[in-house]
């Protein structure tokens, strides 16, 4: 009985529940929920240290950065100096331009960033302190506040700023219900939130006992933000332009993408408003760098492959995560091509919107050394021409998914292997790689159950008299089991797995020296 394996596809049909929640590589964190942001701020003299009421304050959508095109808003503070904006939206990042001028026409302004993780709601605080030639009152109260460092974040110190000698009194309010009468106290805020802090001093103004009273924002977010950023090297200079990828490895060491940007000054990345959390870094030139081709895809800590990534374990802001891109050799100028499609599984939920276009596809030699890289276009096909005749090993590189090497060797009498399909899974990849056409392309079928739990069948159409055996190699390219075929009575073999541990392999038969490649699952 013939078996025929043109263009065979292997689906895995076994996952855990568990694995389908897995979102990858090109999928940002999204959500169609309708968020408000909280645009507030408060503007203060400089000089004398009062608010400053009736002052205009702009706010616009920075376009570099996203987030709602075209919005614009100018509002004027109350009499406490404040000013407030609410913004409904579904995008989840974005940033704004906060404007205003002091008395002499002078622009003051400040850029403020918001994210949206899994709160529905955000909160950005911008004040100004502008110079203006004008002393509302000869007492006026003033202070300022910090976070204790090193401890608990909702621990404050508020320091008494206020301009005369003759103060007998302070009264302090902050907010949450609880008061103070020390003129330097600190506060322990039992929960995040926003408050507003107030303090009121009594001064004698001329042996007359006069009174000021201040207010300030105090913002304390359930989620600490930070931001993160560095340059991407080629040897000692930036590259011109290219692509930085953030993933977040969440509590169950899931590699969640964050975001995507597109870097193109000085080789600088960033990414803004940034959850404290650990975080793995991704850059590659784009295509219309000068150094795409020769420089490879690269991770935090100057690695390859994903699993080797350094950690950024991000608790405060910083702009030192360099990396520096790795150089692929040169294996061009042969006669061998190597082509093929990747996708993903369809039949996944968590993949549906996933796009097969711009995966990673690596190729390796025998010693592990990445050679170079290619992108799968927009219908999934990738394609290696002009390589040189020998043994190589294929890796579709996905962040967060562990996938198997594919062996792919191009000789005098196998120039070419096309045809390649690769399936990219929760949990790694299904890959077959047709016969070379040798005219015994439907010798060897497909083997089944696949995923097994046990044992392998496959069969075979071949004569008694053929020379038969078969090896196992691991993802690593590692032979784990080997044995000759006896005797087949009914076409149909039986390899035994029960030294295997689970995972994907590559069974690859010989018969009367060709060799059929065949992947398989073990999945106990």
């Amino acid at each position: 009985m013939k078996v025929s394996m043109h263009r065979v596809t292997i689906y895995i049909k076994v996952l855990l529940l568990s694995m389908m929640m897995l979102i990858i590589s090109n999928i940002s964190y999204s959500t169609n929920v309708v968020n408000s942001l909280i645009i507030s701020g408060q503007v203060i003299n400089k000089e004398y240290g009062n608010p400053v009421e009736g002052h205009l304050i702009y706010i616009k959508n920075d376009d570099r950065d996203g987030g709602l095109a075209g919005y614009s808003r100018t509002l004027l503070t109350d009499s406490e100096g404040y000013y407030y904006d609410t913004i409904y939206t579904t995008v989840n990042k974005g940033s704004f331009k906060v404007t205003t001028y002091d008395y002499l026409g002078k622009i003051i302004d400040t850029t403020i960033h918001f994210r949206f993780m899994n709160d529905k709601g955000s909160i950005s605080i911008a004040n100004f302190l502008i110079y203006m030639p004008f002393q509302s009152h000869k007492l006026q109260a003033r202070f300022k506040y910090v976070q204790k460092q090193n401890s608990n974040r909702n621990y404050f110190t508020f320091i008494d700023e206020t301009k005369n000698e003759n103060i007998i009194g302070w009264d302090w309010d902050f907010g949450d219900g609880e008061t103070s009468k020390l003129q330097n106290p600190r506060h322990l805020y039992a929960s995040s939130g926003l408050f507003k802090i107030t303090l009121k001093v009594m001064a004698l103004v001329n042996n007359v006992v006069k009174s000021s009273v201040i207010s300030k924002q105090l913002y304390i977010s359930e989620i600490e933000y930070f931001h993160l950023g560095g340059h991407v090297f080629s040897e000692y200079f930036p590259i011109d332009v290219g692509y930085a990828y953030l993933y977040m490895i969440d509590a169950n060491e899931r590699y969640i993408a964050i975001d995507t940007m597109k870097f193109d000054t000085l080789g600088y990345y960033y990414f803004y408003q940034i959850p404290k959390n650990n975080y793995i870094v991704k850059v590659e030139p784009c295509v219309e760098s000068q150094y795409y081709g020769s420089l490879l895809p690269t991770y935090y800590g100057n690695k390859i492959f994903w699993e080797e990534a350094d950690t950024i374990c991000l608790q405060n802001t910083s702009w030192e995560y360099d990396i520096k891109l790795d150089v692929g050799n040169n294996i061009f100028g042969g006669d061998g091509q190597i082509s093929g499609n990747v996708k993903y599984n369809s039949g996944i939920r968590s993949f549906d919107e996933l796009s097969n276009k711009g995966i990673n596809m690596y190729l390796l030699d025998n010693n592990n050394q990445l050679l170079t890289y290619s992108y799968s276009n927009d219908f999934g096909d990738f394609n290696f021409d002009f390589v040189a005749l020998n043994t190589y090993w294929l890796c579709p590189e996905v962040t967060g998914i562990h996938t198997d090497k594919i062996k792919i060797e191009l000789s005098n009498e196998v120039p070419v292997i096309d045809g390649i399909e690769i399936t990219i899974l929760a949990n790694g990849i299904s890959y077959v790689v047709p016969n070379p056409d040798n005219g015994n392309g439907d010798i060897v079928g497909t083997p089944y159950p696949n995923p097994t739990m046990g044992d392998l069948n496959i069969n075979m159409d071949i004569h008694p008299l053929d020379v038969v055996s078969y090896k196992i190699y691991n993802m690593f390219g590692e032979k784990v089991a080997s044995d000759k075929v006896g005797f087949l009575f009914n076409s149909s073999y039986i390899i035994p797995t029960g030294n295997l541990k689970n995972g994907s392999y590559i069974l690859s038969i010989e018969i009367n020296s060709n060799n059929y490649n065949r992947a398989f699952l073990l999945a106990r």
